[in-house]
């Protein structure tokens, strides 16, 4: 679920506006079920190419997935009833809070508007503290790879760490955030907070956004789908739909916003976009590697033995290049600002 900011009207009946006429097959495919919309599109941020992301009450047991209907593109959650009304996740928690609902006949999403609205404060400080915690976790495995001179390894917890930061900083302002959107959210919380945004760029590694290096992300964030896609032999077992979650679809819908970013010359949105899409897939990978070697793995472990998952120049066209003066800076600089988030939240 994604970012939402100004409560949606919440309606008994099936809604008549844009979304529903563009869910008209899903609404007719889950007749008994309610809708809701979170993410940009429910707070009017949206892009052409930005998905629907859409909330399925159901007691089904579904993989999310990522659907196309023309043009348009859409991100199914399934949730139970119970979990709609009580999410064990507190960042779900801050985004239903200003879902606006398609379809609420039985009143099960107006009620957890208002539950998750009524708690909202408390359920942004602990998404914030949260992310703060892994953010301190991935600088300890960066510091701990700069020991071993494993740049490649640190490079990659700067990453993590630096996007966590960039989460908590706007949960902790209870906004939720929305990876294409990253840095105009950034942007917004600023004011008087000029070194918390530069210390994301650094340790994001944006100096190097530009219009060919989206490009190579990109083609290489598809190499990584194309892996995960076709892995389910070695450790896709477990129920995690990794087919749905690693889809053509899915791939087509990055892309398209990455597109869309690239015509509008966000070459720096682009990039942090993309470095999420990276990210999301590099944990995915070392998830179903770690059972056979053990131990908390990054692209270096990847990149290993005669069996290894990642060359060099796929490292480099991801942006896993950069040189140890810049990760060691990049480190300091995110610690600083995760420091200073801490004392506040």
């Amino acid at each position: 679920m994604k970012d939402s900011e100004g409560q949606g009207e919440c309606k008994t009946k099936e809604s008549s506006g844009p979304a529903a006429q563009l869910l008209g097959p899903i609404l007719d495919t889950y007749r008994n079920s309610a809708f809701a919309v979170v993410g940009c599109h429910a707070v009017g941020m949206e892009r052409p190419s930005c998905e629907l992301d859409v909330v399925v009450v159901t007691n089904e047991r579904r993989a999310s997935s990522t659907v196309r209907i023309g043009d348009v593109f859409l991100d199914l959650v399934f949730v139970t009833e119970r979990d709609i009304l009580r999410p064990t996740n507190p960042e779900h928690a801050v985004s239903l809070a200003r879902a606006k609902t398609v379809r609420d006949t039985s009143l099960v999403l107006s009620t957890s508007v208002a539950a998750n609205l009524a708690i909202l404060p408390a359920s942004a400080r602990l998404s914030s503290s949260g992310r703060l915690a892994s953010a301190l976790k991935s600088l300890s495995r960066a510091s701990e790879a700069l020991g071993k001179d494993s740049v490649l390894d640190a490079d990659f917890w700067l990453l993590c760490a630096s996007y966590d930061y960039a989460y908590s900083w706007l949960l902790s302002n209870e906004v939720a955030p929305s990876p294409s959107h990253l840095l105009n959210q950034l942007k917004d919380q600023s004011s008087g907070a000029s070194k918390g945004f530069e210390s994301f760029s650094k340790g994001a590694g944006l100096e190097s956004a530009s219009r060919d290096n989206c490009g190579s992300r990109l083609e290489a964030v598809g190499v990584l789908y194309d892996v995960l896609a076709g892995g389910n032999e070695r450790g896709g077992k477990e129920g995690r739909g990794v087919g749905a979650a690693w889809s053509k679809a899915k791939l087509d819908c990055v892309g398209s916003k990455a597109k869309d970013l690239g015509e509008m010359i966000d070459h720096a949105e682009c990039y942090s976009y993309l470095g999420t899409e990276m990210l999301n897939a590099l944990r995915e990978l070392a998830f179903r590697e770690r059972g056979r070697s053990r131990k908390v793995l990054g692209p270096a472990g990847l990149a290993a033995g005669r069996e290894r998952l990642l060359g060099e120049r796929l490292l480099k066209d991801l942006g896993l290049a950069r040189e140890k003066d810049i990760v060691v800076e990049g480190v300091e600089l995110v610690r600083t600002q995760v420091s200073s988030l801490a004392r506040k939240t």
